[in-house]
């Protein structure tokens, strides 16, 4: 079950977000381009990124907002755009 976190600047400008896990691939660089698969199904496409370290590491826990289509992994936000079923 995710966590929901709700930040809200203004009553007029909420943004959700919610804790996951990068479910496939294994190895997640997080490079433009690259195509992810959260823990709840959901996909995703990394859209642009500065450099990004890899650790490898197996269910790597990430904060997703999608109104605002940024992923945060480890402190760094990658811009991701929701991929259609």
């Amino acid at each position: 079950m995710s966590a929901l976190a709700l930040a809200q600047p203004s009553k007029e400008d909420s943004v959700l977000c919610y804790k996951s896990a990068i479910r496939e691939p294994i190895a997640f660089y997080g490079n433009p381009g690259d195509i992810f698969t959260l823990y709840d199904g959901s996909r995703w496409k990394v859209a642009s990124a500065g450099p990004f370290e890899y650790v490898p590491a197996r269910y790597r826990n990430v904060l997703i907002c999608p109104s605002e289509q940024v992923l945060i992994v480890d402190k760094r936000a990658l811009s991701v755009e929701k991929m259609r079923n």
